[in-house]
């Protein structure tokens, strides 16, 4: 499936969902405007500074992974964080592929090794995700009536850290057998664009390196959970941090389809486990998703923006790098 058709797709189930709940004479306007005024702004500045802090947590953890290829400090690495998370939400899931252009070309780490890295991150990331959710699924108290939607995400939080698990042991092999894999290889280009992924996983083997890596990756999550609970303080919701967490892994999910500059996949999963789990009426949900998509996203763009101007950087140059 192309990407267009898939973020078509997101775009469609957003518009199709909303306009389902909103097309009934039950809809409450009134409802939908208050829940988008009365927004308790401490809690959400609180909750885009500790948007920059996983950015800053996660450019440390970039150094560490980075290391075996070449050691780059971290206030670069935080600028291209910053700017590459700008391009996934600006221009979608491809944006992805912004951090390690960048980093290839202004700090000349080989590009698949830096792609290694970008793989791992994503890996690590899955399974800290998967077992926030897990922890929550224990101790959240949920409405009755919201079981069999608690099952299906049980359900999938397994069958992902399978694929996630069997993934990182089969980066493991590849990084084990690097040598004679590239000796196998009879295309010299080839062969040196393997070499160098491996390389990229040369920490895998350092329990130091794989301890220190695992550690800023629960602190980054623990960082992401708190900031999505001081979002839901600011738009009123009284939620412990574990049903905060809940509805967090669920958006987190949904943005892996997202139409770009518009999100859609997010918003779609946001409401549908606000209105499926925790039985929020229809229209707090729908306004609430607008406005979690707004502070989440909103100020990395401008952040971003406002160093890309500084630093004679076009959007056509960002679009370039995808």
């Amino acid at each position: 499936m192309s990407r267009k058709l898939l973020v078509l797709l997101a775009l469609c189930a957003i518009v199709a969902i909303v306009a389902y709940k909103a097309s009934g004479w039950d809809f409450d306007w009134a409802l939908f405007r208050a829940s988008l005024s009365g927004l308790r702004l401490g809690w959400l500045l609180a909750c885009v500074l500790l948007t920059f802090a996983t950015y800053w947590i996660r450019a440390i953890r970039w150094q560490v992974l980075l290391t075996p290829l070449k050691h780059i400090h971290v206030s670069p690495l935080l600028a291209i964080t910053t700017v590459g998370f700008a391009a996934i939400y600006a221009l979608g899931r491809a944006g992805e592929l912004a951090r390690p252009v960048w980093l290839a070309r202004r700090e000349g780490v080989p590009m698949s090794g830096s792609i290694a890295t970008i793989v791992v991150e994503r890996a690590l990331d899955i399974i800290l995700l998967t077992t926030l959710l897990a922890v929550s699924l224990v101790i959240v108290d949920v409405p009755a009536g919201s079981e069999k939607t608690l099952g299906v995400l049980k359900s999938g939080a397994g069958f992902v850290s399978a694929l996630v698990v069997a993934g990182i042991i089969g980066l493991l092999l590849i990084r084990r057998n690097a040598q004679w894999i590239v000796r196998l290889i009879p295309f010299r280009r080839v062969a040196t664009i393997v070499e160098n992924f491996a390389q990229g996983l040369s920490f895998l083997q350092n329990s130091k390196s794989l301890f220190v890596v695992i550690l800023h990756s629960a602190v980054l999550w623990i960082t992401i959970a708190l900031q999505f609970w001081f979002l839901l303080l600011g738009m009123n919701f009284k939620f412990s941090l574990g049903a905060a967490t809940l509805v967090m892994v669920a958006a987190g999910v949904g943005s892996i389809a997202q139409v770009p500059g518009l999100g859609g996949g997010f918003q779609a999963a946001y409401f549908f486990s606000m209105t499926t789990l925790f039985h929020i009426p229809t229209e707090q949900a729908t306004a609430t998703a607008l406005i979690a998509w707004v502070v989440s996203y909103g100020p990395t763009v401008a952040v971003a923006a406002i160093y890309m101007a500084v630093q004679g950087i076009s959007f056509r140059e960002l679009k370039g790098t995808v």
